[in-house]
């Protein structure tokens, strides 16, 4: 089990999300590179379409240990108590009693990664045993670029358009909104926008002006880790 967070999906939320507060009411905003879909049926939209990544940090590796005491009772897992660390979803969960490859899913009850339920992905009967959740996980600091192609029917609407979203976007508002989003992404600068005429399926021109939006995003990928409980020492060779 390997889980990224944040994803594309989440990265272009945020952004979507920050368009759609700030440009008129009726404007869509739609993902790019998409086949066999028609432009939307407003005369004014956005296409956002994700166009570069590039690494702006080395790797920062943080080991994340969980140790607890669990019993399940077929997909319901229940933790009584919880030794070490908090249970992070999903997570890898390992114990004597555990298939490998077995993950903890969700959480239906109880204090958030602590003492609780839990569903995880196969049905088992385990007695209370020493259980463990541990992950390391690889943040990797990246620079995503994101192209805004901004539609609309009029002239001075377009770049209307196009203007609110370059000073929204280098304002105050765009943090808070970023922030509210709970991922770990944020806006770093947008290049000037120019027009780029568009021809649609009717072969008539439409007003179009595009401009790269750059982001940061503190991409983890998680991996299943397990911890040692306890070392044993000897000296080598023999005394």
């Amino acid at each position: 089990m390997v889980a990224t967070t944040p994803n594309q999906s989440q990265e272009m939320t945020a952004l979507r999300t920050f368009l759609l507060s700030v440009l008129p009411a009726g404007t869509d905003v739609v993902q790019g590179e998409i086949n066999r879909v028609t432009e939307t049926a407003s005369p004014d939209f956005v296409v956002m379409t994700p166009i570069m990544r590039e690494r702006i940090s080395t790797n920062v590796v943080i080991y994340a240990d969980c140790a607890f005491t669990g019993s399940i009772a077929g997909s319901a897992l229940t933790i009584s108590a919880v030794q070490l660390g908090t249970v992070t979803l999903p997570a890898p969960l390992f114990g004597a009693s555990i298939p490998l490859g077995t993950t903890i899913l969700s959480q239906t009850s109880g204090t958030a990664g602590g003492v609780g339920v839990y569903a995880i992905s196969a049905p088992l009967t385990v007695s209370s045993e020493q259980m463990a959740a541990g992950q390391v996980l690889v943040r990797q600091p990246s620079k995503v670029i994101i192209q805004l192609d901004i539609h609309s029917p009029g002239g001075g609407t377009a770049m209307d358009l196009v203007a609110t979203v370059q000073a929204a976007l280098h304002s105050d508002i765009v943090l808070d909104s970023f922030a509210a989003s709970g991922f770990d992404v944020v806006p770093l600068y947008t290049e000037n926008p120019s027009q780029s005429p568009f021809m649609n399926a009717q072969n008539q021109v439409e007003l179009r002006w595009t401009m790269d939006v750059a982001l940061q995003v503190n991409q983890s990928i998680e991996w299943p880790q397990q911890f040692a409980g306890s070392a044993s020492l000897s000296i080598y060779p023999p005394v």
